[in-house]
């Protein structure tokens, strides 16, 4: 009886030291990878991050970089409140705002200056204490035509953007082309007759410098129409500067195109045919400025008139429902 319990103590001790072992063994080998590591390693496939997931689901894919439909849809959402607070607050509110959430807002810095002028800080400002909302509906109806009543929604400014080199170099394409080279090689005599011979034709690719100056000066307006007949020459898209949209019900809009007098469109007659290539036009697409793009079909041409320093163009049109976003 008392070899058995002798054998069981026995089996008891080697057990243990065997676990302590093996525990060593696993803390040594431990101990030499982390001092052989390289430091200057920093592969992001090796890294581990644990953190908690955040409650808004928005802010969790943009941490973890996932992007989906459904993100890009809530992310200008969000963009849209913003921009609806930063427009229809007051200078109290913003301030209020930015001290909740820790910042100085419209605060003045050692030098005393003031960066932020979004709520009219400044007392001798004319718009002083005046929401961005109620300054911008003073701009509107300072650059509105006055032919109507109609409320206008959307502002458009059609300011080209330069086409620039690497988009010219994927649409002019190389030419094959049979250079000869006329420089004299040699002289034959064929009795008192002197034939000059040259070097063989060469073949080779070259650009067409010509198709790159010219497509250099090429412009992308903001505004893209589709037109009934696509060769016309003289485009309403690329004559106007602004385009402002009035609303008169539902769907319906006035799409007013502002063109500026010295494209002289005011000495053509309504019958000339520049004219009727410039009313043109079945469809106008533009972005706001959320990257939304905005689809307007047109339904008749209105009327031409002078305001200021432009020749208004009015469309009666409807405005579309466009998916998406390009």
């Amino acid at each position: 009886m008392k070899k058995f319990f002798q054998k069981i103590i026995l089996w008891i001790y080697i057990k243990i030291h065997i676990t302590l072992i093996n525990i060593s063994i696993a803390l040594f080998n431990t101990e030499q990878e982390i001092l052989k590591a390289d430091p200057n390693n920093l592969r992001e496939g090796d890294k581990k991050i644990q953190r908690m997931r955040h409650r808004n689901n928005v802010l969790e894919k943009f941490f973890v970089g996932q992007t989906d439909e459904k993100y890009v849809k809530d992310y200008y959402e969000i963009l849209k409140k913003a921009d609806k607070f930063i427009r229809t607050s007051t200078p109290h509110q913003m301030a209020i705002a930015a001290d909740k959430h820790g910042s100085n807002y419209a605060q003045k810095d050692q030098y005393g200056r003031r960066y932020e002028h979004l709520g009219f800080f400044d007392g001798k400002h004319k718009h002083a204490g005046k929401t961005l909302k109620e300054v911008f509906d003073l701009e509107y109806e300072d650059r509105r035509t006055k032919d109507d009543e109609y409320e206008i929604m959307y502002i458009f400014n059609n300011k080209p953007i330069e086409a620039g080199l690497a988009k010219i170099f994927d649409v002019v394409k190389k030419t094959d082309k049979t250079v000869v080279d006329m420089e004299v090689q040699g002289i034959v005599k064929s009795g008192s007759t002197e034939i000059e011979y040259v070097r063989s034709p060469e073949q080779h690719s070259e650009f067409e410098s010509e198709d790159i100056m010219r497509k250099s000066k090429a412009f992308e307006f903001p505004i893209r129409a589709v037109h009934n007949n696509e060769n016309i020459v003289n485009k309403i898209e690329q004559l106007s500067e602004y385009l402002h949209v009035k609303k008169i019900g539902f769907e319906y809009r006035v799409l007013e195109f502002f063109i500026p007098l010295h494209f002289k469109t005011t000495e053509l007659a309504d019958d000339s045919d520049i004219f009727k290539e410039i009313l043109d036009v079945k469809e106008i697409f533009v972005k706001d400025e959320y990257g939304q793009l905005k689809g307007f079909g047109i339904i008749k041409f209105m009327k031409r008139l002078q305001h200021k320093t432009y020749e208004v163009l009015k469309f009666e049109g409807i405005e579309m429902e466009v998916v998406g976003r390009v």
